[in-house]
């Protein structure tokens, strides 16, 4: 028969290992617990850590000699196209070699009586062909690869003429989206975005009654729209229908008006964008001499590189780089990032 001294002192001693065990499993748990929450740190840190620090960047300049540099495009080949090369109204063509030339005088091969043709933002499309948007004249245009012919692809909307169309951007069904600002401003908002539509040729109005709506552009995976609202210093959001239709307008991010940390801020409005193969947004700050990277569709800024000048206008990618005009010095610089745009194309 078993004594109940020897129970109890079997008992003590197996509440002894199972404290042990559960203390050793408790100090495991914490253990993996800080573990995974150091890997989720890292993971958030190094989130965007391809990219370079901001402001860690210097600027190259690349080209010079442009009345108000803007619209800067890239071919495969590396040819930089840049309106108002030497005079306002041409479209400049700097090859990857540093030779340059005027590849086209709008002036020229589409003049408009009472107006002067000027392009402003420029896309290359699937065939090799710059799509304009000729802010002088208030057209969308499309110039041949041999920069001998150009068409017009619309000039109103519901028999009214455009204003000043601003800026383009394409999807990759190659529809074509344009803004026009209409003389607008954060007291007169009247302006407007519209889209092209490749297949039947028709526009439509996507949106109305924007403070200057500037630089726009469709997200990677075609899901959003998001737009520069100048006038309010401030970027906008879409969603972005299958059957190429705008809803639910809100804000992406209104720019910092102070500076904060290393981020500089101020009053400065977006003008043109682009996007980098991993969805990010740059944005060239118009007066702020800088470059913006926002996420998107969080809309956190992430980054600021310097543009190289005031009054930064727009910007596209090419082999790593970032290509940024930039009016106040009528250049272009480019800023080696390392990351590739996103081709649209």
């Amino acid at each position: 028969m078993v004594s109940r001294e020897y129970l109890d002192e079997r008992l003590k001693k197996l509440e002894y290992r199972l404290i042990i065990r559960l203390g050793s499993m408790i100090v495991v748990a914490i253990a993996l617990l800080s573990l995974w929450s150091a890997a989720c740190t890292v993971s958030r840190a190094d989130e965007h850590a391809d990219l370079p620090a901001s402001h860690s960047v210097r600027p190259q300049l690349y080209a010079t000699g442009f009345e108000f540099a803007e619209g800067p495009a890239l071919d495969a080949a590396g040819n930089l196209f840049v309106v108002n090369y030497r005079a306002n109204g041409n479209i400049g063509r700097i090859a990857a070699d540093g030779t340059a030339e005027v590849f086209c005088d709008l002036r020229k091969l589409v003049p408009l009586e009472g107006r002067q043709p000027q392009a402003n933002g420029l896309k290359i499309d699937g065939q090799g062909r710059l799509v304009a948007s000729d802010s002088g004249a208030g057209r969308l245009l499309r110039i041949a690869a041999d920069g001998q012919s150009v068409e017009v692809l619309a000039d109103r909307w519901e028999g009214k003429r455009f204003n000043s169309i601003n800026d383009v951007a394409l999807d990759t069904a190659g529809n074509i989206y344009f803004s026009d600002p209409g003389g607008s401003s954060a007291e007169k908002p009247v302006g407007s975005v519209y889209r092209y539509d490749i297949n039947t040729a028709k526009v439509s109005r996507l949106d109305t009654g924007l403070a200057y709506p500037n630089g726009l552009g469709v997200t990677p995976d075609g899901k959003h729209f998001c737009l520069c609202e100048s006038g309010r210093h401030r970027l906008l959001i879409y969603d972005l229908t299958a059957e190429g239709q705008l809803a639910n307008r809100r804000v992406l991010i209104d720019f910092p008006a102070e500076t904060r940390g290393e981020i500089i801020g101020g009053k400065f409005s977006p003008d043109g964008m682009i996007f980098d193969a991993a969805g990010r947004l740059y944005v060239a700050m118009w007066t702020g001499g800088v470059v913006n990277v926002v996420e998107v569709p969080s809309g956190k800024l992430i980054r600021q590189y310097d543009a190289g000048g005031s009054r930064a206008t727009n910007c596209h990618f090419h082999d790593g780089y970032l290509y940024v005009t930039v009016a106040a010095k009528e250049a272009v610089f480019r800023l080696k990032l390392g990351v590739e745009g996103f081709d649209y194309k």
